[in-house]
């Protein structure tokens, strides 16, 4: 592949990651004017937006399987075609349920491509330009997000509700274009193996119940019967799982690729990072619209240096990725995060406006500092016959991540008031401040584990 081959197909896979995101902002904006369009209430509302990530989140292991099995360019290219066809048909949806079956079917698309792309940059293209290539991810991730709730306003008010799924199209059309274009097809070994459907519905089976449990604890209460059953029921499902795969002679899951130390702390990595990011930016609205008594259009403005610094620091990381290694930044990553929580938690009594902005910015460039370093190495550590299933893992377990951080956050913050007046903030930065501590120990204690599995190859190679 040619150099601007590959330019071609990280802009596709950029575009895809850059779309998923921006709707995703514009969908969450939007729920007000849906409720009034087909009148319905928010615990059916709601469905728009945790319904899509629960497929998303459930899906994502399986199509990754998938495009280790058929090919990531036709699980990745058909998820492309499956979200542009979707999102025309959201748009002439008759009625709230037409819509919400739709809103699945683009999640499974999103799904087909979300858990291929970063796979792909492993794949086509070279270790010592992969960080590179991952922090531009990065900054399409937060472009996504700190466009889409603007656009996403705009359109909603000027016109109309239809244009909400219509709005990305241009772009979807332009990533479907480059991804059949310019994706080469990648040669996949056959096998006879099973397809490991069962492990797939009990894996399905535990994320989703585990994902609308975490999503629905604070409105039906932690200990209450139905989160109580639903978490139940996804320890249940991963026990059972477990005893499943065991039994099996090619598991489901790559259990063996996940014992490498790296790739496992780099995952226990991804998922305490996002939920200390999420933690943060759930608590951080009602912190500055209740406690700063601020109009909640300059909140949304201030909360625009998460993704603006995001974005800024990707691709700097990425860089610095490439050329130092990536161990040194994700740490680096993880400090600054901790620290900015910790900051939150100590002086948001008297914190500036300048100050506020500061500590967000800090969370956003811990964020970026941390997010392409880790993903590069875990991929680095990944073998290519697994990398789409591993890329799919690592979804999941950021999506994971972000619904437990995000009911935490809110969590914290329902108990901290009296009368659903909140009276201290301090909890929810300082759980973020207390994940960021444990995972920099996970992460040095994985680097640890490797260094001795590496020395006792030589030592066994030597003897």
């Amino acid at each position: 592949m040619d150099l601007r081959q590959q330019r071609m197909v990280l802009i596709a896979v950029l575009l895809g990651i850059f779309v998923s995101h921006f709707t995703a902002g514009v969908m969450n904006v939007a729920l007000p004017e849906l409720m009034n369009v087909f009148q319905v209430g928010l615990g059916s509302i709601q469905w728009i937006t945790v319904g899509y990530l629960l497929v998303i989140a459930s899906f994502l292991p399986l199509m990754g399987k998938l495009g280790d099995r058929v090919g990531l360019r036709l699980i990745h290219n058909m998820g492309y075609l499956l979200f542009l066809i979707s999102s025309i048909l959201l748009a002439l949806s008759p009625g709230f349920a037409v819509l919400l079956v739709l809103r699945v079917v683009q999640a499974i698309g999103a799904a087909m491509y979300q858990a291929t792309n970063v796979a792909m940059i492993a794949v086509h293209f070279p270790k010592n330009k992969m960080g590179r290539a991952l922090g531009l991810v990065s900054t399409a991730v937060a472009l996504g997000a700190m466009s889409g709730p603007v656009i996403g306003g705009m359109v909603a008010e000027w016109l109309g509700w239809r244009w909400l799924f219509l709005i990305h199209v241009p772009v979807s059309i332009a990533g479907t274009f480059l991804a059949f274009r310019y994706i080469p097809k990648d040669a996949v070994a056959k096998t006879k193996e099973p397809f490991p459907l069962v492990s797939i519905m009990m894996f399905m089976l535990l994320i989703g119940s585990l994902i609308y449990g975490m999503s629905n604890g604070n409105q039906y209460g932690w200990l209450s019967a139905p989160t109580t059953l639903v978490l139940a029921g996804s320890v249940a499902s991963l026990l059972v799982l477990t005893l499943w795969e065991r039994r099996q002679q090619k598991p489901f899951l790559p259990l063996q690729t996940c014992k490498n130390p790296m790739v496992a702390s780099g995952m226990a990595v991804t998922f305490a990072s996002y939920a200390a990011a999420n933690t943060t930016l759930a608590v951080t609205p009602f912190y500055l619209t209740g406690f700063q008594k601020m109009p909640t259009a300059l909140a949304g403005y201030i909360m625009i240096a998460y993704p603006l610094v995001l974005a800024l620091s990707g691709p700097m990381a990425g860089r610095l990725s490439d050329r130092y290694g990536p161990k040194r930044l994700t740490l680096a990553g993880l400090g600054l995060m901790g620290l900015g929580t910790l900051l939150f938690a100590l002086f948001y009594e008297q914190s500036s406006l300048v100050l506020i902005a500061i500590m967000i910015g800090m969370v956003g460039a811990g964020m970026g500092l941390t997010a392409s370093p880790n993903l590069s190495l875990i991929m680095k550590h990944v073998p290519a016959h697994e990398s789409a299933s591993i890329s799919g893992m690592v979804g999941m377990i950021r999506n994971v991540g972000m619904v437990f951080g995000a009911a935490m956050g809110l969590g914290m913050l329902k108990g901290a008031g009296d009368g659903g007046q909140i009276t201290d903030y301090s909890g929810g930065f300082a759980l973020s401040a207390v994940i960021c501590l444990i995972s920099v120990w996970i992460f040095l204690y994985g680097g640890r584990l490797a260094r001795k599995e590496k020395q006792l190859l030589v030592e066994r190679e030597s003897a």
